[in-house]
């Protein structure tokens, strides 16, 4: 066995022909099942960010908000995994405030072609890809909620994608590489459910532990989401950014243990729902950034009114 395809934790891979639904299905504890979506999440993230493509005014004016939401859902049902304290409903208002745009989104997705027509059709078709594509993405985040993983309505109109579609991968390659992102996705599910199963690590070890089985599958995840990668340091900031990407290498928490860094991130995952709701997502993106490494007795840490600086790009 190759090196790069020995695996990281302390199973053998999971099969890449496994339904991902049959093996989080077989779990019977509703902890271990949020934990392995949560995971699942984590992977699926990067392409959240094509949400928002096309030309069209619904995609621009839902992207911010679905972006933020769902990374606020991913990051408070990681913490309730690793820190006592995290408040009861934070959770449950994540998703709630993420369901209202998804559901502006979702409402014209069916007619998708009629509203986008304003270039070619292979521009359109690739819009569409990628809208696709991230809404399957953060279909992953709702199973966060819903415990298991659910094809979107869109795909009775299109020729069949899978749910761990979650990248718009085009060009020569495209096929090959949404086959291998496709399988790549399949064996780490199948893999965090069979460590689980066996009882070979608990719940925070496994939320701390590289999300990736083997070498070669964290290497094609940065092959093929680094643009993604560069998209969410300019827009999300740099901290949001980094916390995403420790994830993927695990250990790690903003770059100290994660007793450390325990008030900060418990401090984070309890901030009221008028913290996520109360501006424009763009300024509250630039405030959780704040959250992940500005000073916690700073009165302007947690804050409301803070507004992400004009001087910034977007």
């Amino acid at each position: 066995m190759s090196v790069f395809t020995k695996p990281i934790l302390r199973v053998g891979v999971g099969s890449s022909e496994t339904s991902s639904r049959i093996k989080l299905a077989s779990l019977s504890d509703p902890r271990e099942k949020r934990l392995v979506t949560v995971r699942a999440a984590l992977r699926a993230y990067p392409g959240v960010g094509d949400i928002g493509n096309g030309a069209w005014g619904l995609g621009s004016d839902t992207e911010l908000h679905i972006r933020l939401h769902s990374l606020r859902a991913i990051f408070v049902s990681w913490a309730e995994f690793l820190y006592d304290g995290i408040r009861q409903g934070a959770r449950e208002e994540a998703f709630d405030d993420l369901a209202i745009p998804l559901a502006r989104l979702d409402e014209g997705l069916h007619d998708f072609y009629s509203r986008n027509i304003m270039g070619s059709d292979d521009a359109c078709n690739s819009w569409q890809e990628a809208t696709h594509a991230a809404r399957r993405a953060v279909a992953l985040v709702e199973a966060i909620r819903t415990l298991e993983f659910r094809t979107q309505p869109f795909h009775e109109d299109t020729a069949y994608r899978d749910v761990l579609d979650t990248l718009s991968l085009q060009g020569p390659a495209g096929h090959d590489n949404t086959l291998r992102w496709r399988a790549a996705q399949r064996s780490a599910i199948s893999t965090d459910c069979d460590l689980l199963a066996s009882q070979s690590m608990t719940l925070p070890d496994l939320a701390l532990a590289p999300l990736w089985p083997n070498f070669r599958m964290a290497a094609l995840e940065t092959n093929l989401t680094l643009n993604e990668t560069a998209r969410d340091i300019r827009q999300l900031g740099s901290r949001l950014a980094t916390w995403l990407r420790e994830r993927k290498d695990g250990c790690l928490v903003l770059g100290i243990g994660p007793e450390e860094a325990a008030e900060r991130l418990s401090r984070t995952a309890n901030l009221p729902r008028s913290f996520w709701t109360a501006r424009e997502p763009k300024h509250t993106l630039y405030a959780f950034d704040y959250c992940l490494h500005g000073a916690l007795d700073n009165p302007h840490w947690g804050s409301e009114t803070s507004n992400r600086p004009s001087y910034l790009p977007d």
